[in-house]
C-alpha cells in the first residue's frame, strides 16, 4: 500500500502540473500545487510538506534558486527536493545537486518511475526526521541537566526547562503548575509564555492536571473531544486534541504536574511518559531546591515592597498636589495606581446627581468613560450609602455585588474605598481582579492613603474649576460683545445675544423681550424649540399689565415656580413644553427706562445664582442695551457709510462713482493716476467730455447706457492688447433712492497673458497622450482633463519577444536608437492614427487605451485595427532589423475590454495621467502569451466586438489559466495574415 504523505509540485505549466497532479493523487498522496518559485516560497512560510517536486525552468525565481532557500531555511525539517528539467545535460543536473536538489528527473519522466522516486524520497525523509527526532530527545536530557544546575531562579529554571522539552518531544506547548508553593496557592509556567487566565482554578479543579495531582499518577488523552478530564476554558485550550501529563514528586512530596499537549490526536505515546517520568524526576530536586531559595528571597523582598510602596505613594501624592483639572485628576490617578501598583483594573467613580459616572478606567478591559451607574445598587452603591470601604475575596459568594459592568462576570474580587471632602461622598475607588482574594490589608491601607490626597485634590480642583469657569465667562462676555457689534441689525442681535448668554451660564433656555417706542416687541429665544413658540408674541401680550410689569422691574429677580403662578396661564403650556421651572429676569434699561427683559431659565440650578452670576447678569444686559443703542445710531448714518463703503472698497484698482447722468462724482487715487483723470477739474463734468479715445473710459461710455447688466463683469481689451476686467454696482441711499453706479476697473493683461501660456502648456501635456487632432478636440470642448472617473476602454498591450537576449549583447546606443525609438515612434504613429492613448511606455513594452480621454462608439474596432496595423508596422521594421542588424524581434500584443477608473493618479508633487483596473492585468497577461507576430485577445472585447463585420476572422483559443485569475479565462486570436 502507498504510504501516505504530502507533496508541494512547482510547475509553471498548468498541463504539465495537471498530470502530475492526477498521478499522484490517484496514487494517494495529499497535494498542493504552485506555479512559480516566490509563491512556493511563500505557501513555505505557512506549511510544510513531505516533498517538493520543483521545475528547474520557472519564470521569475528559478527551481536551483528555490532549492537552496529551502535547504537554507534551518527552521524546517528535512524536506527532499525533486528537480524536473527538460535538460538532460550534466552541467545542468550537477548545478542543481549542488544547489541542494536530493534528486534529478529528466522529462518527460516516467509515470512508474516517478512514483519510486517518491517513494525512496518519503523513506528517506522519514529516515532524517526520525533521526534528528531521535536527536532532539538526547540533547533534551543533557539540556535540562544542565538548565537544572544550572540557576536556582525559579523563573529563568522552569522557562529554559520549560523550552527544551517542548521542543525535544515536538509538542505545541509545555506546561508546569506547582502546587502548595509558598504562601501560594499554585504557580504556573507555560513555553507559550502566555499569563495564567481566570480559568486556571478550574483547570486545577476539573481539568486533566488536577485528575494527575489528585490520583498523583501519569495521564495520556488520545483525543481530548473524547474524554471528560480535558477542560476547555479558553479558545486555546479548544484546539488541544491529545495531552500527556505527569506528576512532579520528591520523597512522597507532590510538587506538581508536567503537561504537553498537541493539535493532532493520539500524538503522544507510552514512550513520551517514560520521557516524562525521568524528567520528572530531574525536575524535582532543582524544584525544591528553588523552592527554599525563593522562601528566603520572598522576605527579602517583603521589606523592599513595602519601602516601595511608601515611594509610590508618595509619588502620586506629589501628583495630585499640583493644581489640575477633576478629569485631569482622575485619569492621572488611575492611570499611576495601575502603573505603580499594577492592579488589573481600575476604576474610578463620581457622583453626579443620583447616579455613579464612571470618569476614568484602566487596565486589561478598560471601560469607556461616562458609563453610568445607581448610586445605591452594587458594591459601589453600598459603599456610597455607608460611607466605608469593602473588599470582597470572592464576588461570587457576595450577595452586594451586582454584575454592572461590561465583563463583570470575569472578576472574582474587588475592593472599594470611599472617596470622601470633609464628610460628603464624592464617589469611589473601584479595583479588580480576575483571580480570588487578589487584594489583602496593605492594599487597603495603600489605596485609602491615596484616596485621602485624592479628597483634597478634587477640592482643589474644584476651586480652580470654579475660578476658570469664571475666566471663561468674562471670555464669552467678550466674544459676545464683538459678536454683537459686527451684527447691528436689531433682531439679528437678540438671537446672537440669547445664544451666547445661554453659553455664558450654562442654561438650557434663554428668552429676551425688548418693547419698541410703537409698542410693539421683538422676541428672541435660544433652546429646543417647542410647539408654542410661535404663538409667544401674542401670549405675552394677552397677559394683564405685562408691559407695566416689565417697566417696574429695576434689579435683576429670581421667579420660582413660574409654571404655578396663575397670572401666567397663558403661558404654562410654553414653559412646560421648554421644561422651565424657576427663571432669573434681568431688566434691559436704557436712560434710566426698562426697554426690555432678558429672562435666564434657573430650572437647573438647585441653589439659584449667586451675587457673582447677578452681577454679570447685569453687565451683560448692559452690554446687550449698548449695542442695540449702537444699532439705531448705525443706522442714521446708514447712507454715508454705504457710499463710504463703496467708495473705498478695491482701493487698489481704479474705481469710479458715477452719476445718473454719467458724470464723474469721485475718482479714487488709482484711476486719477491710471486714467488720467483730475478729481479737481473734472469733477461733474460728463465722462464724454473728459476722456480720449481708446482709452478704458471710452469703452466704458456705451457700457453705461444700460448695454452691460449691472452686478455682472465686461471685458474691455484696448489695441495695444490690455485687457481690463470692468464691474458696475448700483448706489442706493438709505431711503432706497438711486445715487449712481461705481464702476471698478481692473487690469487682467497679465492673467490673460497666463492662461494663454497655460493654455498652451495643457495642449503640450494633452499631445504626450493623445494625437494632436484629439487634443484639440479636448480643448476645444473644455473637457475637465485628469479627474479621476470610471469608464469603458480597450487595453492594448505590446511587447517584443527576444528583446531580452539582445539588450545582453547590443551596445546601448544601438539598442535605444536604433530600436527603441523607432520602434516607440512606428507604434505611436499607429495608435495616434486611430484616436488611441498612450498610457506609458514599460522597457520594451507599450500600453495604448481606447475610449480615453474621448471616447467613440466604435472604440473595440479601432484598437482592434490598431492591433493588426502595428503587427503590420512592425513587420517592417523587424525585417530592416534582421537585415541592418542581424536582430531577429518579435511582437506580441495583448487586448482586453472592460471597466477602469482613468485620470491623473499619483501625490501632491507628481501626477500621471493613467488607468487602473482589472482590464489592465488581463491585458499585460494577454500580452504575455501572445507570440511573435500575435494578436490575442479576452473574451470581454470579442463579446463587444460583431465578428460578422470584421476584416479578420477571431478563432477561439480555449480556456487558458492567467496569472491571478481564479477561473480560466477565454482567449481569441486575430487571423490578419
Amino acid at each position: 500500500m502507498t504510504e501516505l504523505g504530502h507533496i508541494l509540485i512547482v510547475e509553471d505549466d498548468p498541463l504539465i502540473r495537471r498530470v502530475y497532479h492526477d498521478v499522484l493523487a490517484n496514487s494517494g498522496y495529499r497535494v498542493s500545487l504552485s506555479a512559480s518559485g516566490e509563491e512556493a516560497l511563500a505557501y513555505l512560510q505557512l506549511i510544510t510538506p513531505d516533498i517538493i517536486l520543483l521545475d528547474l525552468g520557472l519564470p521569475g525565481i528559478d527551481g536551483n534558486e528555490v532549492t537552496r532557500q529551502v535547504k537554507a531555511d534551518r527552521s524546517k525539517p528535512f524536506i527532499p527536493v525533486m528537480i524536473l528539467s527538460a535538460q538532460a545535460d550534466l552541467a545542468t543536473s550537477v548545478a542543481s545537486l549542488d544547489a541542494g536538489a536530493d534528486d534529478f528527473l529528466v522529462k518527460p519522466v516516467e509515470i512508474d518511475a516517478l512514483l519510486a522516486r517518491v517513494r525512496a524520497m518519503l523513506r528517506l525523509q522519514r529516515a532524517q526526521r526520525s533521526l534528528s527526532k531521535a536527536q532532539r530527545k538526547t540533547e533534551l536530557l543533557l539540556h535540562l541537566t544542565r538548565d537544572l544546575g544550572a540557576t536556582i531562579d525559579l523563573d529563568l529554571l522552569l522557562t529554559r526547562f520549560l523550552d527544551h522539552l517542548a521542543d525535544a518531544v515536538g509538542a505545541i506547548r509545555a506546561s508546569i503548575i506547582l502546587t502548595g508553593f509558598d504562601e501560594e496557592q499554585a504557580l504556573y509556567y507555560s513555553s507559550s509564555r502566555k499569563p495564567i487566565t481566570p480559568v486556571f482554578p478550574d483547570i486545577l479543579r476539573r481539568g486533566v492536571a488536577g485528575w494527575v495531582l489528585r490520583e498523583q499518577s501519569p495521564a495520556i488523552i488520545h483525543d481530548t473531544r473524547e474524554d471528560d478530564r480535558w477542560y476547555v476554558g479558553t479558545d486555546i485550550h479548544s484546539n488541544v486534541r491529545a495531552v500527556a501529563a505527569m506528576p512532579v514528586q520528591r520523597e512522597h512530596n507532590l510538587l506538581g504536574v508536567i503537561t504537553l499537549v498537541h493539535h493532532t490526536p493520539g500524538f503522544f505515546t507510552d514512550e513520551h511518559i517514560e520521557l516524562l517520568e525521568s524528567v520528572a524526576a530531574q525536575s524535582a530536586v532543582a524544584i525544591e531546591s528553588a523552592q527554599l531559595f525563593r522562601v528566603s528571597q520572598r522576605q527579602k523582598e517583603l521589606l523592599s515592597r513595602r519601602a516601595e510602596e511608601l515611594r509610590k505613594i508618595n509619588q502620586i501624592n506629589a501628583f495630585l498636589s499640583e493644581l489640575m483639572q477633576p478629569d485631569q485628576v482622575t485619569r492621572l490617578l488611575v492611570y499611576m495606581i495601575q502603573q505603580q501598583f499594577g492592579y488589573p483594573q481600575v476604576n474610578l467613580f463620581l457622583r453626579e446627581g443620583t447616579a455613579l459616572v464612571l470618569q476614568a478606567s484602566v487596565g486589561s478591559s478598560a471601560h469607556q468613560p461616562s458609563l453610568r451607574l445607581p448610586d445605591d445598587t452594587g458594591l459601589n452603591g453600598w459603599v456610597m450609602q455607608h460611607a466605608q470601604l469593602v473588599r470582597v475575596d470572592d464576588v461570587r459568594s457576595d450577595p452586594r455585588f451586582i454584575p454592572q459592568l461590561p465583563d463583570d462576570l470575569m472578576m472574582r474580587s474587588v475592593l472599594v474605598i470611599p472617596i470622601m471632602l470633609r464628610r460628603e461622598v464624592l464617589g469611589t475607588l473601584d479595583v479588580r481582579s480576575p483571580m480570588p482574594a487578589a487584594f489583602g490589608a496593605s492594599d487597603e491601607a495603600i489605596l485609602s492613603a491615596i484616596v485621602s490626597q485624592l479628597s483634597v485634590a478634587l477640592g482643589n480642583a474644584r476651586l480652580l474649576e470654579d475660578e476658570q469657569q469664571r475666566v471663561q465667562q468674562l471670555s464669552q462676555v467678550n466674544r459676545l460683545s464683538l459678536a454683537i457689534t459686527a451684527q447691528l441689525d436689531a433682531p439679528q442681535n437678540l438671537q446672537i445675544a440669547a445664544e451666547a448668554v445661554a453659553k455664558i451660564f450654562g442654561v438650557a433656555n434663554v428668552g429676551m423681550i425688548l418693547f419698541t417706542q410703537t409698542d410693539q416687541a421683538l422676541i428672541a429665544l435660544y433652546g429646543n424649540p417647542s410647539p408654542f413658540d410661535q404663538d409667544l408674541h401674542r401670549l405675552i401680550f394677552a397677559l394683564p399689565h405685562a408691559h407695566e410689569l416689565a417697566a417696574n422691574l429695576h434689579v435683576p429677580q429670581s421667579l420660582l415656580n413660574i409654571a404655578e403662578h396663575p397670572a401666567l396661564s397663558l403661558i404654562h403650556n410654553f414653559l412646560h413644553a421648554r421644561r422651565i421651572r424657576d427663571l432669573l429676569a434681568v431688566p434691559l434699561r436704557s436712560a434710566q427706562h426698562t426697554i426690555g427683559v432678558l429672562f435666564i431659565d434657573a430650572s437647573e440650578r438647585p441653589t439659584g445664582f449667586g451675587r457673582a452670576d447677578l452681577e454679570l447678569a447685569t453687565t451683560v444686559a448692559s452690554l446687550i442695551v449698548q449695542v442695540i443703542e449702537n444699532a439705531r445710531l448705525y443706522r442714521e448714518v446708514a447712507d454715508e457709510r454705504s457710499t463710504l463703503n463703496a467708495v473705498l472698497g478695491g482701493a487698489a484698482d481704479p474705481i469710479l462713482l458715477i452719476g445718473p447722468d454719467q458724470e464723474l462724482l469721485l475718482a479714487n487715487r488709482a484711476a486719477e493716476e491710471r486714467l488720467g483723470l483730475c478729481s479737481e477739474t473734472d469733477y461733474g463734468k460728463r465722462l464724454l467730455h473728459v476722456v480720449a479715445p481708446d482709452t478704458p473710459l471710452a469703452h466704458l461710455l456705451p457700457l453705461l447706457n444700460g448695454e452691460h447688466p449691472v452686478g455682472e463683469v465686461a471685458e474691455i481689451v484696448l489695441p495695444d492688447e490690455t485687457v481690463y476686467n470692468l464691474s458696475l454696482s448700483a448706489v442706493q441711499g438709505g431711503d432706497d433712492q438711486p445715487l449712481g453706479q461705481v464702476a471698478v476697473l481692473r487690469d487682467i493683461s497679465a492673467i490673460k497673458r497666463l492662461e494663454r501660456q497655460e493654455r498652451e502648456r495643457v495642449r503640450s501635456v494633452f499631445r504626450r497622450y493623445v494625437s494632436p487632432q484629439v487634443a484639440e478636440q479636448l480643448l476645444s470642448a473644455g473637457s475637465d482633463f485628469g479627474n479621476p472617473t470610471e469608464r469603458e476602454v480597450v487595453v492594448l498591450f505590446a511587447d517584443l519577444r527576444g528583446f531580452t537576449s539582445i539588450t545582453e549583447r547590443t551596445d546601448p546606443q544601438v539598442l535605444i536608437q536604433q530600436i527603441l525609438n523607432r520602434y516607440f515612434t512606428a507604434m505611436t504613429e499607429v495608435l495616434y492614427a486611430h484616436d488611441g492613448t498612450i498610457d506609458k511606455f514599460l522597457g520594451d513594452g507599450i500600453i495604448g487605451v481606447f475610449g480615453s480621454p474621448i471616447a467613440h462608439p466604435d472604440d473595440p474596432y479601432r484598437a482592434l485595427q490598431a492591433s493588426v496595423a502595428m503587427q503590420r508596422t512592425f513587420a517592417d521594421l523587424a525585417a530592416t532589423w534582421q537585415q541592418q542588424l542581424g536582430m531577429e524581434i518579435g511582437l506580441g500584443i495583448g487586448l482586453s475590454y472592460g471597466r477602469a477608473i482613468v485620470g491623473n493618479i499619483g501625490s501632491i508633487q507628481r501626477q500621471d495621467y493613467t488607468l487602473i483596473g482589472d482590464v489592465v492585468n488581463t491585458a499585460s497577461r494577454l500580452s504575455g502569451i501572445a507570440r511573435a507576430g500575435q494578436v490575442v485577445l479576452s473574451y470581454h472585447l470579442h463579446d463587444a466586438l460583431a465578428p460578422a463585420t470584421l476584416a479578420w476572422p477571431l478563432v477561439s483559443l480555449g480556456a487558458i489559466e492567467l496569472k491571478g485569475k481564479q477561473e480560466p479565462h477565454q482567449v481569441y486570436e486575430v487571423q490578419y495574415l
